[in-house]
């Protein structure tokens, strides 16, 4: 596979949660660096979507969608517009997930085997568009002219010859309310 990006979204208000999510400890790490460190890990590019964060590792590109709060697609257009020229995959990735990086080799596989998408299917066979890998002209063409503002992620895969990918565990599990976080870091 060619070059390699990753857009993260962290730009959401996290209303449910009552407070920034991503900055909580989830097994002694800042959520955020969860998805981070997975597209880092493969040797991603990374752009981040969202306010700038002190806790980001260097090389990291942090971008805001406009406006902000503008939603999952509009972030996912703002970070296609930071991410290197030369760049042919492009990973999508919500900042909220707790593990992603177990299902990052299994949709890089299935966009290198043909697929100009390929998403995760968690346990109740929901797509899951911002834990997938696309390949970026695709994407791009996609996104062109259309306005992006508060339109559903799941409209990234409009036209897209897509392939799921099941989550064979819990990876595609993410953090919305704090009973999600107890749940997830476990007593004491």
């Amino acid at each position: 596979m060619s070059r390699l990006a990753a857009i993260v979204l962290a730009g959401g208000r996290s209303r449910r949660f009552g407070t920034d999510k991503l900055a909580v400890d989830v097994h002694g790490v800042p959520l955020l660096r969860h998805s981070v460190d997975a597209a880092l890990a493969l040797g991603a590019q990374v752009v981040v979507v969202g306010p700038a964060d002190p806790r980001l590792p260097a090389g990291v590109t942090v971008v805001r969608e406009d406006p902000p709060y503008a939603g999952p697609y509009a972030a996912v257009a703002a970070g296609l517009a930071a991410v290197d020229a030369d760049a042919d995959v492009v990973l999508v990735l919500a900042g909220d997930l707790v593990d992603p990086g177990v299902l990052l080799p299994s949709l890089l596989a299935a966009v290198a085997a043909g697929a100009e998408a390929a998403v995760a299917r968690d346990a109740s066979g929901r797509r899951q568009p911002l834990l997938a890998a696309y390949r970026v002209r695709p994407l791009l063409a996609g996104v062109a002219g259309v306005d992006p503002v508060n339109r559903a992620a799941g409209e990234l895969l409009d036209g897209l010859h897509v392939v799921e990918v099941a989550d064979p565990g819990t990876h595609t599990r993410d953090i919305d309310t704090p009973a999600d976080l107890a749940a997830e870091n476990g007593p004491g």
